[in-house]
């Protein structure tokens, strides 16, 4: 049962970090992704092309990264695994929470639900089992 767990918790780590793709591409190409050009959620009149959101889109792509080298971590049960989908998970937030006004449907939304499952996952003992 483990076994299964791990695998899903892996697919679920990887499916989440390969969404911040969206974020990176909104800042730094002309594709859109569905993210809008309207200001973030704080105050002021910074865009996702400004200087300091194409900053964010590279901490999206990050985030990509160190959750995709998470789910790696797990799935050949390493035990830094965990370590890095914390970080993965507050970076996500600062990479999406800004622009919650701006982005494709729930989608924004959604990354922020998947942050707080992740955390509560990790919470658990049962992470602790899983390269057992």
């Amino acid at each position: 049962m483990l076994d299964l767990f791990r695998i899903l918790l892996v697919v679920f780590i990887a499916m989440h970090g390969a969404v911040h793709v969206i974020w990176f591409l909104a800042a730094w190409t002309p594709v859109s992704a569905g993210v809008k050009d309207g200001p973030w959620i704080l105050p002021g009149n910074i865009t996702i092309h400004s200087p300091l959101g194409r900053a964010l889109g590279l901490l999206a792509l990050a985030v990509v990264f160190v959750f995709i080298f998470a789910a790696i971590g797990l799935l050949l049960k390493q035990v830094w695994w965990a370590g890095w989908a914390e970080v993965g998970v507050f970076m996500s937030f600062g990479a999406v929470v800004p622009w919650l006004r701006q982005s494709p449907g729930s989608t924004a939304v959604t990354a922020i639900i998947a942050n707080i499952v992740l955390m509560f996952l990790l919470a658990l003992e049962l992470s602790l089992d899983l390269i057992a």
